[in-house]
């Protein structure tokens, strides 16, 4: 197996612009948000039982990273990223929800709202009462003449 289960997870958000590219805008967001020096890993949306959340990330340069992540990348427009979390009441583990938009106006309390409800239709599709939700989201207003990222992430850590 080339991965192991992890035992912890932090969340992150960071955002990026960029008079070059929208990808440079991507590699100062993940800058911003602490994980522009690891190598991440896209993985589905399912918290192994027993997971704890920490605040820090350790983990050295270059390190293969699994993470659950949200990008919105625009341009002349307001452009927003999310995560949720949330553990199932039977201590069974829990998951994980990612969403993103762009648009000329983004309310964040009615993205983050969307988001969390998402989550709890997870555990509704599995039967399952989810507790200790929480969720991190960015947003940011974009300029004409440039290129902007907002990312937000769940980070799995050994």
């Amino acid at each position: 197996m080339m991965f192991k289960k992890p035992k912890r997870f932090t969340v992150v958000t960071g955002k990026g612009r960029s008079s070059i590219s929208s990808l440079n805008a991507v590699d100062k967001a993940m800058i911003d948000a602490s994980i522009g020096e690891l190598n991440l890993i896209k993985v589905s949306s399912v918290l192994p039982e027993g997971i704890e959340k920490k605040d820090e990330i350790h983990a050295e340069v270059g390190e293969l990273v699994p993470a659950v992540l949200s990008e919105s990348t625009g341009e002349d427009e307001e452009i927003a990223a999310g995560v949720a979390w949330g553990f199932r009441k039977d201590k069974k583990g829990g998951y994980v929800m990612e969403m993103s938009s762009s648009s000329e106006s983004i309310d964040l309390g009615e993205f983050e709202n969307e988001l969390e409800n998402r989550l709890n239709d997870m555990g509704d599709s599995r039967d399952v009462d989810l507790v200790e939700v929480g969720s991190r989201c960015e947003k940011m207003v974009v300029g004409e003449d440039e290129s902007g990222c907002v990312i937000a992430g769940l980070v799995f850590l050994p």
